[in-house]
């Protein structure tokens, strides 16, 4: 299902949008943050990264709003549910491989004990 959800992020319009967001959004983030630092001495490493993430930000927000609305529209899940049920689906496989790994501790105790009473 987490499939479904990533090719409808991936469809075209949704990409374009999300890019047209990032350029506009981001370049007006990174001259309020960075504009500064551009003019003055110029970038370093950590800048570009910071820069980077600054554009890579309103990106995600615009193809997370765009997917979810149209999952909603199309009455498909939202990826918090998806993800909400992996988690309860793995979430259960956890505490039933801890449950087990738990007796297997408690019957190695119990044999190091009755070695120990043998003994």
């Amino acid at each position: 299902m987490i499939n479904e959800w990533l090719k409808i992020a991936l469809q075209k319009n949704i990409l374009t949008r999300a890019i047209k967001v990032a350029l506009v959004v981001g370049s007006i983030l990174m001259l309020i943050n960075y504009g500064d630092v551009i003019l003055s001495n110029g970038l370093q490493i950590k800048e570009f990264i910071k820069i980077t993430l600054t554009y890579l930000v309103p990106y995600c927000v615009s193809t997370y709003s765009s997917t979810e609305a149209v999952c909603a529209a199309e009455n498909k899940p939202s990826i918090n549910q998806l993800i909400w049920e992996l988690l309860k689906k793995k979430g259960c496989e956890l505490a039933h491989c801890s449950k087990t790994v738990f007796n297997l501790f408690i019957i190695r105790l119990q044999q190091i004990k009755n070695n120990n009473q043998n003994t």
